[in-house]
């Protein structure tokens, strides 16, 4: 027998599709009136249908579905359904979206200005679409399925490809389109990470003491209302000690250091990539 979706899985899918095609729009918006007007170009393959739409004068918005479609299907397996569905329909949105803004005039026409606002925005877009479950190019799907084979991390193949893509444009555009170009995608790459990861980044502390824990759980708890993990632990001069693990946001880091400040204990900071269990997710909103 099926399960049947509940309304709140439902209610979830239905509101990470629309946040995937706000996003695809937004970004839509940044190539067609600030980048593509000014000849600055955006990285992967919707930066070589870029290039190519120049050329040919073919229309960009038909030129990113077709080339970064085939792509999802590579990795159908890889990614799993779900991801590929979203992803087909957030390149969709976009080619729709962008084929609607080549009819707007370009925002701007000086080059700093659109590598300016058009990184800013189409940072906003492409992470906005990480972020909810989608994608809208291709390469980062094809590097994943070569990483086992030639043994080359993911995150640096794109990179590779990025970096023969703006020579590229350098030769024929002149290398202060080439330049320009760069600096969009190092301000796409910030601005999308920061998205995608959210505002309110989540910090790992482990904290180390011969103190009483119960009065610094008991401080946490007051003053932040976070709970601790405890555990006994043993150092190598001093022996016996605690331990305490606690998660918060990076806004309350000043707080954590003020409390800890009152004890004698070792602690270190570190980021989390990724929170999985809603009952912890909750906790920390």
């Amino acid at each position: 027998m099926s399960k049947r979706i509940s309304n709140n899985s439902l209610t979830e899918i239905i509101f990470c599709y629309i946040m995937v095609g706000v996003g695809a729009t937004i970004a839509a918006f940044a190539i067609e009136d600030f980048l593509a007007p000014n000849k600055i170009f955006d990285g992967g393959i919707v930066g070589v249908s870029m290039i190519i739409s120049n050329f040919t004068g073919f229309k960009l918005s038909i030129l990113t579905w077709l080339l970064n479609v085939p792509f999802l299907t590579f990795g159908w397996k890889k990614r799993g359904v779900h991801f590929v569905l979203r992803s087909i329909y957030a390149m969709t949105i976009f080619a729709v979206a962008v084929a609607f803004f080549e009819t707007t005039p370009a925002v701007t026409e000086e080059s700093l200005l659109a590598v300016t606002f058009g990184g800013l925005i189409l940072g906003v877009g492409v992470g906005m679409v990480l972020r909810y479950g989608g994608c809208l190019d291709g390469t980062e799907i094809v590097a994943s399925i070569l990483s086992p084979k030639i043994h080359l991390p993911i995150g640096r193949q794109v990179l590779y490809f990025n970096i023969v893509l703006y020579m590229i444009i350098g030769f024929l555009y002149g290398w202060n389109k080439g330049l320009y170009s760069i600096l969009t995608y190092v301000l796409v790459s910030v601005v999308m990470t920061r998205v995608e990861e959210g505002f309110d980044a989540q910090r790992a502390c482990l904290i180390f003491t011969h103190d009483d824990v119960t009065a610094i759980k008991d401080r946490f708890y007051k003053e932040l209302g976070r709970t601790c993990t405890e555990w006994d632990t043993e150092g190598y001069i001093k022996g016996d000690n605690k331990a305490l693990y606690i998660v918060v946001s990076q806004y309350e880091l000043k707080q954590v250091r003020e409390i800890l400040a009152d004890f004698n204990c070792f602690a270190t900071i570190s980021g989390i990539d990724e929170i999985i269990g809603k009952n912890v997710k909750n906790t920390l909103s």
